[in-house]
């Protein structure tokens, strides 16, 4: 089997955390991905371009050449960023990552393990880590369902995994139309979709992704798109019988006080409803 990593970039990401990032997912790494695509979704800063220059140059150095950079020209929403990068992979399984997100160093080592040994998953994922300042410092974790009865089950209500810690066969991602744009839950609906069509997904009980929470970690949750893109969301899993219009309501309710909610409600509903305090 072979694997790629899939990585958009757009303006507002840090190039500190770019760099961190990239160098966990190919430095630090005990097995090396088979390719990395990265995708420029619009402009980028000049820091950002010369952190990605770098990283290609460290590669290409090293006599490494699996190195793709993607650019959009202009900014079109994570989506389609990841739809297009999509076209660009030839692995037989594709790492998502973010790029201020850190990969634990046996991440790919561990997952490939387990795909080689279980080819009829279709998505495979992990807990993550949530840090502020010091990745070596969790703060709380995510932790999604291992079995195929416990993801559907909590997909009915939340997201069943981790979208920075999966890996997705890459034909069975084609095979329901790869990404497409759903503002601020791309990732769900794509599960939503998979399941759907019979396919499997699984997740490994480990934390094999650090994920940074910031200053606007509450100001991205109360984005009034995420309202909309839920609501097409419980449409189409009240078509697929996936639930019924009592589930699809009290998720909306729950989905607009949530958005509506002061800062503190939200904090307090991630770190103590939410989240598993790390221990």
């Amino acid at each position: 089997m072979t694997y790629s990593v899939l990585l958009s970039v757009y303006r507002k990401d840090s190039p500190v955390f770019l760099a961190e990032a990239l160098d966990s997912i190919y430095k630090d790494q005990t097995k090396k991905p088979d390719e990395i695509v990265i995708v420029e979704d619009g402009p980028v800063s000049d820091e950002t371009d010369d952190v990605l220059k770098r990283f290609s140059e460290k590669i290409y150095n090293n006599g490494d050449s699996r190195i793709k950079i993607v650019d959009l020209g202009q900014n079109r929403g994570l989506g389609a960023a990841l739809k297009e990068g999509t076209k660009h992979c030839t692995g037989d399984y594709i790492f998502r990552m973010d790029a201020d997100d850190i990969s634990v160093p046996q991440r790919f080592e561990v997952m490939s393990e387990y795909l080689e040994s279980h080819p009829d998953i279709d998505v495979l994922g992990s807990d993550i880590g949530e840090f502020i300042d010091d990745p070596e410092r969790v703060i709380r974790r995510r932790v999604c369902p291992s079995d195929k009865n416990g993801i559907i089950k909590m997909s009915r209500k939340r997201n069943p995994m981790n979208h920075v810690s999966v890996a997705i066969k890459r034909s069975s991602l084609i095979k329901v139309g790869g990404y497409v744009t759903m503002p601020l839950i791309e990732d769900y609906y794509l599960w939503v979709r998979m399941l759907a069509n019979g396919m499997k997904l699984a997740n490994l009980n480990k934390t094999l992704v650090k994920v940074r929470v910031g200053s606007d970690f509450e100001i991205r949750r109360s984005r009034t798109d995420r309202i909309r893109s839920w609501k097409k969301l419980q449409n189409y899993m009240l078509l697929h019988g996936m639930i019924g219009r009592p589930r699809a309501f009290w998720n909306m309710l729950c989905i607009r006080l949530f958005v509506y909610s002061p800062s503190t409600i939200k904090r307090f509903v991630y770190g103590k409803l939410l989240r598993k305090k790390n221990k």
